[in-house]
């Protein structure tokens, strides 16, 4: 039985009680207007328990509808005429709002729907990717406070340093305190004063290899605001072998050569000084004759970086040699600085030229994992054209791409614009000088196994939530065994990206887990589902607002129609009646009675 049900008997039963004993009270006086205050105090205890509601009738348009999400305000909802829908209930219980467990299902099965008012934070990646071809209004809410973005390197050398950069939105009215925490002793510490937004950046030398797990921690006078955690992994790794054929010892060839001889990396370097006249540099690395490049000194290398003109100005069997390690494995970066190309090799990446607007700074994202740079000072005119075949590595703000890769055979081929980035070490952005280069060696060196890289997507994985497993393998003739958890996956092959295999799963527990790809083990950390909450607000409501910015439709004529809500008859007059008629009953039987 419901237990409303239950609700009104047991009410009846205390009716019918206090009733009786009403009817046998020696005193008789005002024996109607007792019995009426015991029918309404009773009636309206039940229908506060009980409440009861009705039909109303409201214009609306048939193809519209009141979205909520992650951050509405309970009380602008109440405002609201229409029907609601909600993504999530959490802080909208008593909303009347109907809840959505899959946005995609919703909309498939409802398809006079053309038009969604979207309240709160909005929309993730995924869920913007199924509202396409909709019309869309916006009602954002204030920008959550907390740490709003992060940024640190997951993987680390014993050598390298942890940095950790982003900011932090104070929203309240006192000063709060940001620590990095980690092995049981606070790292280092910044002050973010109120109604203010804040810069921090971390840096802490790991003094142990493994697994580790950094804290973010938020703290107002005694309380904690926010406890953030910062997965890292500190192991040895053999550097990768790098050789450089430069056609003139530019600052930028300089400065490269100073970065990779600080973070041992084996560096040959090969600068040309007239015809066919050399000078050499070996660092961290035995010297080698290099006064001919054949495939038998390249096989000692992992990624050779060579400006377009070196290798416009090399011979033809050198520069055939160079396409043969590529397509057996090495890597190759090339350096361009105009529109037309001079080699054949360089030639398979179209670019263009766009207006140079002065004194503006680059603002460069790696398209892999949306990580953002500091504004590199360079007036930018040469941009590269994306292919089908080819991937997008490093773009400016408004997606022209600067940093293109392709594959040929084994090898990666990638082709840069960028003549200077050694302005980042110049105005002291050491960090995104050092990231930079390392995600670009990264991206382009010689594979040492059959595993190249794997990528985790969404940024965070949570419990309970769906997560996709991006492997890129060396070679593609034959699918690769994926296991998490001891949970055998089933990876579908990239139709474009032969190479590159994807599979999904659903995390059952939070920390680290290991992932096999064909029995070598990856760590991958697993989130709890109230980590980085502001920070994953922030990107909605963010991309939301660009999704918005980016959105391409018409808007309909909608046409209004009667539409049947539900609503409930507020409780404050059951209330209301239950205190009158108990305040008259007490009255009566204190006062009057005597």
């Amino acid at each position: 039985m419901e237990f409303k049900y239950i609700a009104i008997l047991v009410g009846l039963l205390l009716m019918a009680f206090l009733l009786y004993k009403e009817v046998n009270r020696t005193n008789r006086a005002r024996l109607i207007w007792r019995i009426l205050a015991n029918i309404v105090a009773v009636g309206c205890f039940i229908l506060l328990i009980v409440p009861i509601s009705y039909e109303t009738h409201v214009q609306q348009n048939a193809d519209e509808v009141i979205l909520l999400t992650d951050g509405t305000n309970p009380d602008s909802v109440a405002k609201l005429k229409g029907k609601k829908y909600a993504l999530s209930l959490t802080g909208l219980k008593n909303t009347k709002a109907i809840n959505i467990p899959d946005l995609s299902y919703f909309l498939k099965s409802n398809p006079n729907i053309r038009k969604l008012n979207i309240y709160g934070y909005g929309l993730n990646t995924a869920e913007l990717e199924r509202i396409k071809g909709y019309q869309i209004t916006f009602h954002p809410s204030a920008n959550p406070g907390g740490i709003i973005s992060a940024n640190w390197p997951a993987k680390l050398k014993t050598s390298e340093p942890l940095q950790v950069q982003g900011t932090y939105q104070n929203s309240g009215s006192e000063t709060v305190k940001l620590l990095l925490k980690g092995l049981g002793k606070t790292v280092d510490s910044i002050s973010i004063e109120a109604k203010s937004n804040k810069s921090f950046s971390f840096k802490t030398n790991p003094k142990q290899t493994g697994k580790a797990i950094y804290e973010l921690i938020a703290l107002q006078k005694k309380d904690t605001l926010a406890k953030e955690p910062v997965p890292v992994q500190v192991g040895d790794q053999t550097p990768m072998k790098v050789l450089i054929l430069a056609s003139f010892p530019d600052f930028e060839y300089k400065f490269l050569k100073n970065w990779l001889y600080e973070n041992q990396y084996p560096l040959a370097f090969r600068s040309q000084i007239s015809k066919n006249k050399f000078a050499f540099d070996f660092l961290n690395i035995d010297s080698i004759n290099l006064n001919q490049i054949n495939t038998s000194s390249l096989k000692k290398f992992d990624i050779l970086i060579i400006d377009e003109e070196e290798l416009a100005a090399i011979d033809p069997n050198e520069r055939s040699s160079i396409a043969l390690a590529v397509n057996n494995g090495m890597g190759l970066l090339i350096r361009v600085a105009n529109v037309k190309a001079s080699t054949t090799l360089s030639g398979k990446f179209s670019r263009f030229e766009s207006p140079v607007l002065k004194g503006n700074p680059l603002n460069l994202i790696v398209m892999e994992d949306h990580h953002k740079f500091n504004p590199l000072p360079l007036e930018q005119a040469v941009f590269l054209r994306v292919n089908q075949t080819d991937q997008s590595i490093v773009a400016d703000a408004s997606g022209k791409t600067v940093v293109n890769s392709s594959i040929s055979g084994y090898g990666k081929v990638l082709v840069s614009t960028l003549s200077a980035t050694y302005n980042w070490l110049l105005s002291g952005q050491k960090t995104d000088y050092a990231t930079y280069w390392s995600k670009l060696l990264a991206n382009a060196a010689r594979k040492r196994n059959d595993i190249q890289s794997v990528n985790i997507i969404p940024q965070f994985p949570v419990i309970h939530q769906k997560t996709r497993i991006i492997a890129d393998l060396a070679a593609s003739d034959r699918a690769p065994q994926l296991k998490i958890d001891s949970i055998l996956l089933s990876p579908r092959q990239n139709m474009e990206l032969p190479f590159q295999w994807d599979a999904f799963y659903w995390p059952e527990k939070s920390g680290w887990t290991n992932l096999e790809v064909n029995q070598a083990v990856e760590p991958v950390y697993i989130y709890k589902k109230t980590d980085w909450n502001a920070l994953k607000n922030q990107q909605k409501l963010d991309g939301t607002h660009q999704f918005i910015k980016n959105l391409n439709t018409t808007e309909a004529k909608n046409k209004l129609t009667d539409t049947i809500l539900e609503e409930e008859v507020s409780l404050w007059w059951f209330f209301a009646g239950f205190l009158l008629a108990a305040a008259f009953l007490w009255y009566e039987s204190r006062i009057l009675a005597f």
